[in-house]
C-alpha cells in the first residue's frame, strides 16, 4: 500500500515561540516521514523571502531536502507565499483529480488581509489576473506575483512577528477572525472554479486546522476542505496522509502531536477519515 503525506507551513527559519513545542528541524520531524512514499510540500515550508531569515532558514530547508533524499521518499513542492518559486508546482492533483492539492495563498482577493502590505498584494493580484490567462495556471501564477510583492515592502521585514503583530492591535485579531470564517468557502468556491471534480481540497496559508464540508453547485458530493494548519504557535499543525491500495483511497487528516522532543502523527480518528473509490484510469 502506497502513502502520501501532505505538510504544509513549517516556516523553517521563523523564530521560536517559548511554548514547549520542539523546535522545527529535520530531526524533529524525521518522525512523521515514517511510511511514507510520497511527501507534499504544500508551502511555506522556509522564509525564504525574509531577508532576516532567509539564511537559517534555507539551510534548515537544505538539511530536511537531504534528509527526505536519503530516505528514497518521492517529492513534491508546491509553493507558498513565503517560498515562491517559478521552478515549483503551485498545485498538484493526485490520484485522477480526486484530491486537489494547493496552497491556498490564491483563494479569494487578498491573500493578507491583517499585514501591513495587504494593499500592495492585494492590487498586484487584482493587476495579475487582469493580465494573466484565466485558467489555473494562470490564477497561481498571479498569485506568485503578488507573493513577491509582499517582500519588496519594508515593513514586511521590519514589522514585529506576526504573533506579538497581530496581538497587540485588534484590528488585526478581527480581520484574521474574519478571514478565518471565509477562507473555507473560498477554498471551496476556488476548487469548484478550477477543479470541479476534486472531492478533497487539502490547502494551508491560514494557519487554522480544520475539515469542512461545503455544498458544491456543481455536484451532488459536497468539497470537503482539509487545512492542515501550521508549525508556528499558536496554531495546531495537522497532516493529511492518504493510503492507496490500488481500490480506493483512505484520506485521513491527523493531528501532530509532539513527544520527547520530536513530532509525531496522532492516532487516527474515524472522524477524519474517508473511504473513496479509486479512480481505474489514476496514476498513484
Amino acid at each position: 500500500m502506497a502513502r502520501t503525506l501532505i505538510l504544509s507551513d513549517l516556516h523553517l527559519g521563523l523564530p521560536e515561540v517559548p511554548c514547549g513545542r520542539p523546535a522545527r528541524t529535520p530531526d524533529s520531524l524525521a518522525p512523521l516521514l515514517n511510511n511514507c512514499d510520497h511527501l507534499v510540500l504544500n508551502g511555506d515550508i522556509a522564509d525564504v523571502h525574509n531577508v532576516h531569515r532567509r539564511e537559517n532558514g534555507m539551510a534548515l530547508l537544505d538539511q530536511l531536502l537531504g534528509m527526505i533524499g536519503r530516505a528514497g521518499i518521492l517529492l513534491t513542492r508546491v509553493n507558498g507565499n513565503h517560498d515562491f518559486d517559478a521552478s515549483q508546482k503551485n498545485f498538484v492533483d493526485l490520484y485522477g483529480g480526486v484530491v486537489f492539492v494547493t496552497h491556498g495563498h490564491a483563494f479569494g482577493a487578498s491573500m493578507l488581509p491583517w499585514t501591513p502590505a495587504h494593499r500592495v498584494v492585494r492590487e498586484t493580484l487584482r493587476a495579475a489576473r487582469a493580465r494573466n490567462d484565466k485558467t489555473l495556471e494562470g490564477d497561481l501564477a498571479a498569485a506568485g506575483e503578488a507573493a513577491m510583492a509582499q517582500w519588496s515592502e519594508a515593513r514586511s521585514h521590519n514589522e514585529p512577528t506576526a504573533l506579538i503583530s497581530i496581538g497587540l492591535n485588534p484590528w488585526r485579531v478581527a480581520r484574521v477572525l474574519a478571514w478565518w470564517r471565509t477562507f473555507p468557502r473560498e477554498a471551496a468556491r476556488y476548487a469548484e472554479r478550477f477543479r470541479p471534480e476534486a472531492q478533497i481540497v487539502v490547502c494551508g496559508h491560514s494557519h487554522r486546522a480544520g475539515i469542512w464540508s461545503i455544498a458544491s453547485a456543481q455536484s451532488a458530493a459536497p468539497k470537503r476542505v482539509l487545512n492542515t494548519g501550521g508549525f508556528t504557535f499558536p496554531s495546531s499543525p495537522h497532516a493529511v496522509v492518504i493510503d492507496d491500495d490500488a481500490r480506493e483511497l483512505l484520506v485521513q487528516m491527523r493531528a501532530i502531536r509532539a513527544r520527547r522532543g520530536r513530532y509525531e502523527l496522532a492516532a487516527e480518528s474515524p472522524v477524519s477519515c474517508w473511504r473513496i473509490q479509486r479512480p481505474a484510469a489514476s496514476s498513484r
